[in-house]
């Protein structure tokens, strides 16, 4: 292995209509804080923090449709049930509950429709 620094997550990036009230629900959902100067057409959450930057920003032209290309997978600890709830309320849409191989996961849609997940702890 070489001396040099791994490569590491420095920013999740959405490209959406309105950027201060989608980051507004994700900072509900990782109990954060907008950084202050949000507009609809740029905002972020944790950008002088040690964690990656979460931002948000009105694309030039049009927003593209379709599937999202990265999908967050959120780790849950022992409440991940009712962080899926805490979520739900927040106002994702509840997309389904899954079951494989003892490995659980609820799929939820943001606001503008980014599908993300919430999984339980790793079965042991």
């Amino acid at each position: 292995m070489s001396s040099q620094n791994s490569m590491k997550v420095g920013m999740y990036s959405f490209d959406c209509r309105d950027a201060a009230a989608l980051a507004r629900f994700w900072a509900g959902v990782l109990m954060r804080s907008v950084d202050e100067g949000a507009t609809r057409a740029f905002a972020t959450i944790g950008f002088d923090g040690d964690g990656p930057t979460w931002m948000f920003h009105q694309p030039q032209g049009e927003l593209a449709t379709g599937d999202n290309r990265l999908m967050l997978d959120l780790g849950g600890e022992r409440d991940w049930a009712e962080q899926a709830g805490r979520v739900e309320a927040l106002g994702a849409e509840r997309v389904s509950d899954n079951e494989q191989d003892g490995v659980r996961w609820v799929v939820f849609r943001d606001p503008e429709g980014n599908t993300f997940r919430i999984f339980a702890p790793r079965p042991e």
